[in-house]
């Protein structure tokens, strides 16, 4: 747990119980008893997804600390690091292009179940596994870096605003519903992006793609992973 602790602080600026707990989707009182009889197997994972730290090192000290994401550009030539950071054997890169003063954010695909509100994710390594948001927009929407994710939008339902394999990004500490909106959702199991709208007491999944008609969310098993506030080049916060 103290290998936790040092690698939670030092790549993801965690440096509470319940902050950890947060980061990893997971209750205080499991990493509570984490620290009490050691950290499982899934929290190994759960860590290393949600941090960027190696399970091998969280579990035996080898190093480097956090994952290696080589970032390369367009002629394949490998980026020098960002930034000496000694806990990382290849630290992020910025990327040809990127402006130097932004926050990566990490990608992933979402694993999720029906009927279950929580969630797990796997890496998505495409562009060296991250979406550099811009640090201005982080500040002036008073985002936290280690909440938000960035998926890929799947499907034609969203077009003409989002395209498939479109990247947003995602504020999974906002899980309020406000109609008129646009959420990544667990329904049924399927990761969605869709707009929550509400009509009288009913809530729907609406697509902005006609082709696709609205969905009354008590016609499956739904949940909200978080609110989409994010799409490269413009923010997605206030009512459509």
């Amino acid at each position: 747990m103290k290998r936790l602790y040092e690698a939670a602080e030092a790549l993801a600026g965690l440096k509470t119980q319940a902050e950890i707990a947060r980061a990893l989707n997971q209750s205080q009182q499991t990493v509570n008893n984490w620290e009490a009889r050691g950290i499982s197997k899934a929290g190994l994972l759960k860590a290393q997804s949600a941090i960027g730290c190696s399970a091998t090192w969280l579990e035996t000290g080898e190093p480097p600390m956090a994952l290696a994401l080589r970032l390369a550009s367009e002629d394949g030539e490998t980026i020098a690091p960002a930034v000496d950071n000694p806990f990382i054997e290849d630290a992020r890169g910025i990327r040809v292009g990127d402006e130097p003063d932004t926050i990566p954010i990490r990608r992933v695909t979402l694993k999720l179940h029906a009927g279950v509100t929580g969630f797990e994710t796997e890496p998505d390594l495409e562009d060296g596994g991250v979406l550099h948001l811009p640090r201005a927009i982080v500040d002036a929407h008073n985002l936290v870096p280690h909440q938000l994710l960035a998926i890929r939008v799947r499907g034609q339902s969203m077009e003409p605003m989002m395209f498939e394999d479109d990247v947003v990004v995602v504020n999974t500490a906002d899980k309020k519903p406000v109609s008129r909106e646009i959420y990544a959702v667990n329904f049924n199991g399927e990761a969605l992006v869709k707009q929550l709208i509400k009509r009288g007491n009913d809530w729907c999944l609406h697509s902005i793609n006609p082709d696709f008609g609205p969905v009354n969310v008590r016609s499956g098993q739904c949940s909200i992973v978080g609110k989409v506030v994010y799409q490269p080049g413009r923010m997605l916060t206030g009512r459509l």
